[in-house]
């Protein structure tokens, strides 16, 4: 019975693998791990509906290209990109604002780093449009 479950072990692992690698190169952004300290900082900014509409604005101008006009991760270069953008819809909601600000401060891979372009109040109206997003 040993050689059975080492084999179904085998295969799972395999298909894991296939499902990970073999589909496309492309890389999950799942597992983008934000240090406790900035996941836990708290937005100053208010996400009331002008930061909202600030933050869309911006959204509209720096990120709907990747993660798309609703937030899907289906923009126009996503299909383009080896890392692909998270849908921010559902992301919304689960993350904490200090963990969105952090990642869009500093970026990784194709996501790149907003704090030479954006303050600190435009990255925190960001996420509060973000987590605006959720259903």
């Amino acid at each position: 019975m040993k050689p059975l479950k080492i084999g179904l072990a085998g295969i799972a692992l395999g298909t894991l693998l296939i499902t990970v690698i073999g589909v496309s190169d492309r890389i999950s952004a799942h597992g983008w791990k934000v240090p406790p300290e900035a996941a836990g900082r708290k937005n100053p900014i208010a996400a009331d509906q002008a930061s909202v509409a600030r933050g869309r604005q911006l959204y509209a101008q720096y990120c709907a290209v990747c993660h798309g006009k609703q937030g899907r991760g289906d923009g126009d270069l996503a299909k383009n990109l080896k890392t692909s953008p998270s849908d921010l819809v559902q992301r919304a909601g689960h993350h904490t604002d200090g963990d969105f600000a952090w990642k869009i401060a500093n970026g990784r891979g194709d996501m790149p780093a907003f704090k030479d372009q954006l303050t600190e109040d435009q990255i925190w109206d960001l996420a509060n449009f973000i987590q605006n997003l959720k259903p």
